[in-house]
């Protein structure tokens, strides 16, 4: 299972990629997106629509494709978006080419914890970002109340390429794994969110979660330094 920690940087950053290379991963959000990181290290592209909801307000659309059209940019061209930059005519190049790395995906804008609301609000945008934005591989947030018949009929017909689990803290301990069952059904992998500390880490593990990420750890050393050291943990290897 990867742990991907929240927008790591600085001397911390560096000290994990030189300690453990590319075990572990950064989540990179719409609001704290740091360029050195995702040079550098894994990561994926989080849309920023918990924060908003957080802060009780709508899902800051623009803002979220602004960054994509950033990242899309650094990633073809190797620099900052600019109106002489021709998206249509240039075709990526190699990988070794990239001066940004590729997430390893990005999560499909979404409303938390408002269930088949959020699913239709996703379903609209995978169509667009598809079209737009056609080579990453965009995960579905699932969230408190959605229909897990009407989730599995996108899977069926491979319109996600993961799930991400979201939702309010209680929902996500409560149903979690029958998610993480859905999306190996399909043989795509399946994300919790926001499992901060050593205790979470170990339950999602042991309910076959494929990733995790942790914010708590870039606030606080003990837990960093218990999830760095996570693997020596005597329940990481039980079944």
């Amino acid at each position: 299972m990867k742990i991907y920690f929240a927008c790591p940087t600085g001397k911390r950053r560096d000290n994990i990629l030189k300690e453990y290379g590319y075990e572990f991963g950064a989540c990179l959000t719409r609001d704290t997106f740091n360029h050195i990181t995702a040079r550098t290290m894994h990561w994926f592209f989080d849309n920023g629509a918990f924060s908003d909801w957080q802060n009780k307000r709508p899902f800051n659309a623009q803002k979220f494709i602004d960054q994509m059209w950033r990242i899309e940019s650094e990633i073809r061209f190797g620099k900052p978006i600019s109106n002489d930059l021709d998206f249509s005519s240039m075709e990526r190049g190699e990988p070794k080419k990239y001066k940004l790395v590729c997430p390893e995906f990005v999560v499909c804008p979404d409303l938390p914890a408002r269930g088949n609301e959020s699913l239709e609000f996703s379903r609209k945008w995978i169509d667009y970002l598809e079209d737009t934005f056609p080579y990453y591989d965009y995960f579905l947030a699932v969230q408190n109340e959605m229909s897990f018949e009407l989730v599995e009929d996108d899977l069926k017909n491979n319109r996600f390429s993961g799930l991400f689990v979201g939702g309010t803290k209680e929902w996500k301990y409560k149903e979690a794994s029958i998610w993480v069952e859905l999306a190996h059904k399909y043989g795509i992998p399946c994300h919790i969110g926001g499992i901060g500390n050593r205790k979470s880490i170990l339950w999602a593990k042991s309910i076959g979660a494929d990733s995790v990420d942790s914010g708590v750890a870039m606030i606080h050393p003990k837990h960093l330094a218990e999830i760095l050291n996570i693997k020596d943990d005597m329940f990481w290897n039980v079944a």
